[in-house]
């Protein structure tokens, strides 16, 4: 469907190094995680502009697009792609997957 993207949430452990426990035997310490939301486009004409990325003051932090070897019936060109939404920390207890 043009224009209508499937999401999807990621999440990115955020941890301390391994610490040792004893020989071999290693505990990870957690401390939250990273949620993103990654949008995916099967055909789409609309692309992200520059000040949409983190960089510029938007919200996005990646996006990644390829032209499909079509127009819509206005002409316009159409992609499929995906887009990454700047992640948002969430407390290990807060977490609900």
């Amino acid at each position: 469907m043009l224009n209508v993207p499937y999401e999807t949430d990621s999440y990115t452990l955020r941890s301390a190094g391994p610490i040792p426990v004893s020989t071999g035997n290693f505990i990870v310490q957690t401390f939250g995680v990273n949620k993103s939301v990654i949008k995916t486009y099967e055909a789409t004409t609309s692309l992200l502009r520059s000040d949409d990325m983190a960089g510029q003051g938007g919200d996005y932090i990646s996006a990644s697009y390829s032209r499909l070897p079509y127009l819509t019936e206005g002409g316009q060109e159409v992609f499929s792609g995906s887009e990454v939404v700047k992640p948002v920390f969430i407390n290990n207890h807060e977490l609900e997957i």
